[in-house]
Parts: C-alpha cells; sequence; structure tokens
C-alpha cells in the first residue's frame, strides 16, 4: 500500500532523474554498462541503438521497483557483488603492483551492473561496504574513489538517518550530526558521471562561481574526511557497546581485549577495580570489544574481511593498522586522506549493524522518503541520495 500510494504522489513530478539507474551512452562513459546473465555473470550492456539516452525519472524508477519485486524479482546478492569487487581488484592489478583501470576493469563496477543500493538486502549491502572498502584502498595506500562508492554512502546515510531508523537518542545529536557531517564531507564535489558534456561545462561553471575556500575544500574533502570518520568510528563503537563502555570512555562492565603481538594469553583488563582500568578511549581496543561481543554475525565477518585487507597490506593486524593510523594522523606525524574511505567503510559497518532487524522496513521508508523530496524546489541537508 506505502508503494502504491508512493508512485501516486510521484505522477506528476518533473523528468528530474535520481540518477540510479546510468544512461548507457558511449560518449558519456569509456566502458558499457553490463547486467547479469542467468549464470550471475556480467553481461554487455545492448547496443547504443537499444539503449535509452535517458535516464529514469523518480516514477518509473519506483515503478520498475515494483514490478520487480512484485513478480518476485531479484536484486543483485551478495555473492554477486562480492564477486564483482574481487574481479575488480584482480583486473587493475598489474605485475610488480603497478595499476591499471580501464575497460578490462570497469565493467566490473557495481553500478555498471545494475547494482541498486536502494533495492538490495542487509546482506547484500554488508557484502557492498566490504567489497568496495577492499576496492577503494590500494597496494601503496593509493585510493580510487568512483560513482560506486559515493552511491553505497549516500544510500547508508538516506537508511540511517530517515525519522523511523532512531539509531541516535536525543542525547547522541553530535553523534547524528558527525554521521551526517562525515557524509557530506565524502559526496563533496561529487558529479553524475553520465552528465552530457554540455552539463559537464555547466558544473564546471558553477564550481568556478564558487569562493576558493569551497573549491579547495571540496577538493580536498577526503584529507578533512579522516579528521571526521576516526572520531566518528569511534563514537559509534561506544554507541554499540554501551554495556560495556558510556560516549564518554567509562567503563560500565568488566572485559578484557588481547594485547597487540597476537598472543592470545596477554590480555589488557578494563573494569572498575583499578583507576587506570576504569576508562577505554583505544579505537583499536574498542573494535577488538565490539568485535568478539557486540557485532552480529554478518557484520562480524565483514570486518573480519576489512581486518585482513589491512593485514595484506600493512602487515599488521586490521585493528592495529586503523590505531596506528589514527594517531599518526592526531598528533600530526602523517597524513592520510588515502585512508578515509576505509574508515567510514568501518564506520558504516557498525552504524548498519544497528538497524540489522528492521533493515527490510527502514530501505521502503528511506527510498519513499528520496522520492518524496524529488518534488521539492531544492535539496537540504537531511538529503543524501543519489549523492548528484
Amino acid at each position: 500500500m506505502g508503494l502504491k500510494l508512493s508512485i501516486e504522489r510521484t505522477s506528476n513530478v518533473r523528468d528530474r532523474s535520481l540518477g540510479l539507474r546510468a544512461a548507457k551512452s558511449r560518449h558519456l562513459h569509456p566502458v558499457r554498462n553490463c547486467r547479469f546473465r542467468e549464470d550471475d555473470q556480467p553481461i554487455a550492456a545492448p547496443a547504443a541503438s537499444e539503449s535509452s539516452s535517458a535516464v529514469s525519472t523518480p516514477l518509473q524508477l519506483v515503478r520498475r521497483w515494483a514490478q520487480k519485486h512484485g513478480d518476485n524479482g531479484m536484486a543483485a546478492t551478495a555473492d554477486q557483488i562480492t564477486r564483482l569487487c574481487d574481479d575488480w581488484l584482480a583486473a587493475v592489478m598489474q605485475p610488480g603492483g603497478a595499476i591499471a583501470i580501464g575497460t578490462n576493469s570497469e565493467r566490473f563496477r557495481l553500478r555498471a551492473n545494475e547494482v541498486n543500493f536502494h533495492e538490495i538486502d542487509f546482506d547484500a549491502l554488508c557484502a557492498s561496504i566490504v567489497g568496495l572498502t577492499k576496492v577503494v584502498l590500494l597496494l601503496g595506500l593509493n585510493t580510487v574513489v568512483d560513482a560506486d562508492h559515493q552511491l553505497l554512502w549516500s544510500w547508508c546515510a538516506e537508511a540511517l538517518l530517515c525519522h523511523r531508523a532512531e539509531v541516535f537518542q536525543a542525547e547522541q545529536r553530535e553523534l547524528r550530526q558527525l554521521l551526517a557531517t562525515a557524509i557530506h564531507c565524502a559526496l563533496a564535489g561529487s558529479r553524475n558521471p553520465n552528465l552530457r558534456p554540455s552539463d559537464w561545462q555547466r558544473e564546471n561553471l558553477i564550481s568556478q562561481l564558487q569562493s576558493i575556500h569551497t573549491q579547495e575544500l571540496a577538493a580536498n574533502s577526503f584529507l578533512s574526511l579522516v579528521y571526521l570518520a576516526f572520531p566518528l568510528l569511534e563514537g559509534l563503537l561506544k554507541l554499540r557497546c554501551a554495556a560495556f563502555v558510556d560516549m564518554s570512555g567509562k567503563v560500565l562492565a568488566h572485559f578484557d581485549v588481547p594485547k597487540r603481538g597476537g598472543e592470545p594469553r596477554r590480555v589488557k583488563e578494563y573494569g572498575l577495580e583499578r583507576p587506570r582500568d576504569r576508562q577505554c578511549n583505544s579505537i583499536r581496543d574498542l573494535l577488538v570489544l565490539y568485535r568478539a561481543e557486540v557485532a552480529g554475525d554478518a557484520v562480524a565477518r565483514c570486518l573480519d574481511d576489512i581486518f585482513a585487507r589491512l593485514e595484506q597490506l600493512e602487515e599488521k593486524p586490521g585493528p592495529d593498522a586503523l590505531a596506528d593510523w589514527r594517531n599518526s594522523s592526531l598528533h600530526g606525524a602523517r597524513s592520510f586522506p588515502t585512508i578515509a574511505g576505509t574508515v567510514m567503510g568501518c564506520a558504516l559497518l557498525v552504524a548498519i549493524d544497528g538497524i540489522a532487524g528492521r533493515y527490510d522496513d527502514l530501505r521502503q521508508v528511506a527510498l519513499e522518503g528520496v522520492i518524496r523530496r524529488q518534488q521539492m524546489p531544492r535539496r537540504f541537508g537531511d538529503s543524501f541520495y543519489p549523492p548528484w
């Protein structure tokens, strides 16, 4: 019923696309879109003469969504998404550690295979966060942020911050605002990759009319994002570990975590007995605690995958690598603009774990909110999806 009402409410909306199904035009993007065959392998999009040059309107988008699910159609699965991300990584890595991004790799992009984040289930969303977090961080701490990442981050924000999500209580409004600000920072300067050349010229002109400070902030948004993402991750970990610590890091119940080095018998104990054990603000220890005692099965497996990727690149356990990055950036020793996407991936996993049991309902609520805002003359600060 709610979906039908949403369709009726948007029947008079102007042709303002959500940008979720990209135009399949060869001059707009160097790589043709793909879709899944019955054997789950990506296949090339139709020839240009068979493809529509116009992107979908909100009404068309929801009708397509309703028709697909009404016919028991299936959105992309977690396994399909994982395979696409792994195939992209395999395609870009060259002998000697070089990176080559081109036609061979871009056919594995999620958006090129019609993976729409507002359609997939919770497990597939987790797989998207893990897969794209692994994709965003390459050897040598090189980073490649794509429209896939921007679409994913914006959808996660839409689902987490919609009015029924209730992830944050009133006293946690600062943390809620920090999440919103971090997402806006991650999306600063993002542009629809399927714009026509004339639209690109218009966007460039608009950018040039902004103050030089705004231009520089957008150009260096991932440097700023590092300093937002770490406190966001710490705050979300404390929020989810509320049975053990409060938001200030005060220990509420006894727990212990393995010390660095991986020896299971060497543990750091937290408790109420000794003053030095009554405070926990270590992002490393909070991550280990959350993974061991709080995280749901799906998110725990996803964190393990990210930690394994970090260990492969940094030659140390994932939580240790994140803690070292945080300490180096916090004290000004080194700047890591390339790791912002990785930290955001961990933060989003922790956040969506809190809505795991309600995600299917929240997904529809969030999508209806996106459609409803299409009728407004301008976008406001609580609008995230799509990112452009």
